[in-house]
C-alpha cells in the first residue's frame, strides 16, 4: 500500500489517534502498581502527566531550547551548507506553510505521536515496571522506535524495483532513526517533558539525514566541514549541562536515577 496518497494520510492519522489516545495506559497501570507497592516509594507524588512530560508550560519552553539547540548544533554543517547555497531560509519558509497533508504528517502528526508513543509512554514505562534500569531505557526503546519505520521497506521497493536498493535504505534508515532515539529519549528523561523532543523531530524532518556528499563536494568544503566538526564538538560538550535537570522545572530525572537504582538491586 502507497504511504502518500491522502487518503491514505487520512486513515493513518485516524488510526494514530486511536492508538495514541490508549498508549499510556500501560504507564498509569505501572504508576498505580508502585503507587500501592510499599517497597516502592521513589514514584510517590509521580502524577500521570509528569511520567508523561506534559505536565509543566516552563519545562516545556526549557526542554525544546535544550533539545532544539543540540539538534541544531549537531546539523550545524547542513545549516550552513544551506546557507551558503541560498537555501535555508526557502527550506524552513517552505516547511512553515502547512500546505499539504503530507507537511502535516511530517512536520506535525509523526513527530507529536512518535514522541508520544515512543518516549513518553515507552521509556517510563520500562522503568516503572522494573524491566529495564535507566540506562537501557534509554538504549532499548530506540529500537522499538527504528523498527516502527520497518514498514517503509515495501514502499521503498516499490519506488526503486530492486529489492537491495531498498533492503540499503532501510537498513541506513533504521541507523538514523536508533540513534535520534538514543537523543530523544535521553533528552526526554533529563528534561522531563517532550515537547522538545517533538520540537526536535519536526527539525530533523525538515532537514533529513546530513548530506556529507553534498559537504565533501561543496565549493566552500572547508567551511561546511569546519561547521560540522564545530557542531558535533557543541553537540557532544553541551549534551550533559544542556540537559542539567536543575535546569528543567519539569525533570524526574533524580526519581528516574532512584528507581534505576532499585531494579539493579532487584535484579542482583
Amino acid at each position: 500500500l502507497e504511504r502518500d496518497p491522502p487518503g491514505v494520510i487520512a486513515r493513518r492519522f485516524a488510526s494514530l489517534s486511536g492508538a495514541c489516545a490508549l498508549a499510556w495506559v500501560p504507564l498509569w497501570c505501572a504508576l498505580r502498581v508502585r503507587e500501592t507497592g510499599p517497597e516502592m516509594p521513589t514514584s510517590e507524588g509521580m502524577s500521570l502527566l509528569r511520567a508523561l512530560g506534559v505536565a509543566s508550560p516552563l519545562g516545556a519552553v526549557t526542554s525544546v531550547a535544550a533539545t532544539l539547540g543540540l539538534a541544531a548544533a549537531l546539523f550545524l554543517g547542513p545549516l550552513v551548507a544551506l546557507a551558503l547555497d541560498g537555501e535555508l531560509v526557502p527550506r524552513f519558509a517552505n516547511a512553515a506553510r502547512l500546505d499539504s497533508i503530507h507537511k502535516l504528517r511530517n512536520l506535525v502528526v509523526a513527530p507529536a505521536s512518535e514522541e508520544f508513543a515512543f518516549r513518553a509512554c515507552m521509556a517510563p514505562l520500562l522503568l516503572y515496571t522494573g524491566a529495564a534500569t535507566l540506562r537501557t531505557a534509554i538504549l532499548a526503546s530506540p529500537l522499538f522506535f527504528g523498527v516502527a519505520h520497518m514498514h517503509h521497506f515495501m514502499d521503498l521497493r516499490r519506488r526503486t524495483g530492486r529489492t537491495s536498493a531498498a533492503l540499503a535504505a532501510i537498513a541506513a534508515q533504521l541507523v538514523y532513526t536508533t540513534v535520534f532515539g538514543w537523543f530523544a529519549t535521553f533528552a526526554f528523561m533529563r528534561t522531563g517533558h517532550v515537547f522538545g523532543p517533538i520540537a526536535a523531530h519536526a527539525f530533523c524532518n525538515v532537514m533529513g539525514p546530513p548530506d556529507v556528499t553534498r559537504a565533501a563536494g561543496h565549493p566552500r568544503r572547508g567551511i561546511v566541514c569546519a561547521a560540522y566538526a564545530v557542531g558535533i564538538t557543541v553537540f557532544v560538550c553541551g549534551l550533559w549541562p544542556a540537559t542539567d535537570p536543575a535546569r528543567h522545572p519539569s525533570s524526574s530525572w533524580h526519581a528516574f536515577v532512584a528507581i534505576s537504582r532499585e531494579t539493579r538491586e532487584t535484579h542482583t
